[in-house]
């Protein structure tokens, strides 16, 4: 069970992009209730449900074994579905110019 902290909100700023669209990537921010023990993954999927439907990211495994949801959090290379989240982030994809749509590469 995840326990939510107390009145806890935290800023996740996201490097938007599609290619169908064609426009430059841009950042778009979210305001998400932060629970306790949060992996930057299970953020990714409360936007994805709630705000944002159309979020492109990968998950696959969950446990760290497959390292296919690798992502940039405030700079550093990190396993999205691992790494826990105690502030703001800034996520954005790990390699810029192999990206299909957000968060998804190739």
């Amino acid at each position: 069970m995840i326990r939510t902290m107390s009145n806890s909100e935290i800023n996740v700023k996201i490097l938007r992009f599609s290619r169908e669209i064609g426009k430059e990537p841009y950042y778009q921010t979210y305001r998400v209730p932060l629970n306790e023990r949060m992996s930057v993954s299970n953020i990714l999927q409360f936007i994805n449900e709630r705000y944002d439907g159309g979020l492109a990211f990968y998950q696959s495994c969950r446990c760290g074994l497959c390292k296919g949801c690798v992502v940039m959090v405030n700079g550093k290379s990190v396993l999205s579905c691992t790494k826990i989240v105690t502030g703001d982030i800034v996520v954005e994809p790990r390699d810029r110019k192999k990206v299909i749509k957000d968060l998804v590469g190739y």
